[in-house]
């Protein structure tokens, strides 16, 4: 197997309006990563109100095209006017180097 990226995106929701923004998730964000090449899955995690995009990619230049990429501008530029988001928002960007997943056995919401 080649190279494997792992994209970390971090924010803060406002906890009131954290349904609208699970919405937001499935309806628009899901679509948009589907639309870019090189994406291999993204995964949307919660603890509190922090919500993480974990995504992964096929490679370095599949990440480095997504900043530029008009979908993803137009999803950043549509989640950020919706007034959703708290606080500031990080990024993470790592090489996965090895480790292991149970595709056979992943939860039903997570297979498709």
């Amino acid at each position: 197997m080649g190279e494997m990226i792992l994209r970390i995106w971090r924010t803060e929701v406002d906890p009131a309006r954290m349904e609208e923004y699970e919405e937001f998730e499935r309806e628009i964000s899901t679509p948009m990563f589907q639309q870019q090449p090189g994406v291999l899955g993204v995964l949307f995690l919660r603890s509190e109100n922090d919500c993480v995009a974990l995504s992964l990619w096929k490679d370095m230049d599949a990440v480095e095209a997504l900043a530029t990429s008009p979908t993803y501008l137009e999803t950043v530029d549509r989640l950020l006017s919706t007034g959703l988001l708290r606080d500031k928002q990080t990024l993470e960007v790592l090489r996965v180097e090895g480790g292991l997943i149970d595709f056979e056995n992943l939860p039903d919401h997570l297979s498709q």
